[in-house]
């Protein structure tokens, strides 16, 4: 077994060695040998990437074309040419009518060229609130922040950040010519195969280099759509309506014909009712006691005689 792999290691050399010397000026002297492993890692110069030629799939993909104008329109600004900054932004607004603020924070978000990412809104205490997620071009992220400024009745949170990926982008740039060519040099070898086991030897280590080129490439697009866009939080808060005072009662000035006229009437009302009973009694009452009356006295002499 291993004289086996010893034989199949001497063919790969030999034939790198005879592709080697093929491709060399004739008065240059021979290259030492090398194997595939160390084709796949030499470095290469790095150079800015060619443009993709077409019907090449494995060339990087273009971004959007949102994305697109939105970084060129980046890179024409004086005070950020060729750079790549993913902003974010927080605020929290006050604000008399937070579903009209809804609609104005929306309204902004779409002229601007942006979308709403999420929205969320509860009732507590009475009160209305909501939060939006949205994402604006970063070239109008400042403005944004400008017109939503005018929808509040008081601003209370207002921040803002950026990460500059510029140099992370030109790295990556760099590392994707590199793995490219790297993969064309693997792919020599591979073509130039006579044996499976050579084949598939080759085979594994393109396989992990093209690994390798896709991970890059999705990078470099997840930070071209992130600098393309930027993230803004907004918060809003209905104001709470301020109480209304309650009235201080106006103090009576005292009055003595008045106290005297409420205390006749009193009186009045008194003796009326007094003589409502009166004649009430004569009326209701005594004719009712009085029968009972005589039958109990005659009912108590009645006893008297028997008793005697």
């Amino acid at each position: 077994m291993k004289t086996h792999a010893k034989l199949i290691g001497i063919n790969v050399m030999a034939m790198l060695v005879l592709v080697l010397a093929a491709c060399a000026p004739a008065a240059a002297t021979p290259a030492p040998a090398f194997t595939v492993q160390e084709a796949a890692s030499a470095p290469v110069p790095a150079q800015p990437p060619a443009p993709p030629k077409a019907g090449d799939g494995e060339q990087l993909a273009d971004a959007s074309a949102v994305a697109d104008q939105s970084w060129a329109r980046v890179s024409a600004s004086p005070y950020q040419a060729n750079r790549m900054i993913i902003k974010n932004g927080e605020m929290s607004l006050l604000v008399a009518s937070t579903d009209r603020a809804i609609d104005q924070v929306t309204g902004v978000a779409v002229d601007s060229g942006g979308y709403i990412v999420s929205a969320k809104t509860w009732v507590q205490d009475g009160l209305k609130y909501a939060t939006i997620t949205m994402g604006v071009p970063s070239d109008q992220f400042e403005a944004v922040q400008r017109q939503l400024r005018t929808l509040a009745i008081e601003v209370l949170i207002d921040t803002s950040s950026g990460q500059d990926v510029s140099d992370e982008y030109v790295d990556l740039q760099s590392r994707l010519t590199n793995l490219e060519a790297t993969r064309a040099r693997i792919r020599e070898f591979l073509d130039k195969a006579t044996k499976v086991e050579e084949a598939l030897q080759v085979n594994a280590q393109l396989t992990e280099i093209e690994g390798e080129i896709e991970q890059v490439k999705g990078r470099m697009q997840y930070l071209k759509d992130r600098a393309a866009y930027s993230t803004l939080l907004v918060n809003i808060e209905q104001q709470r309506p301020t109480p209304t005072p309650t009235p201080t009662a106006t103090p009576i000035a005292w009055n003595p014909g008045q106290t005297l006229s409420e205390a006749g009437d009193t009186l009045g009302s008194l003796l009326r009712g007094l003589g409502d009973l009166a004649i009430w009694f004569g009326v209701v009452v005594v004719p009712l006691a009085l029968p009972l009356a005589l039958a109990a006295v005659v009912a108590r002499r009645a006893r008297k005689k028997s008793g005697a």
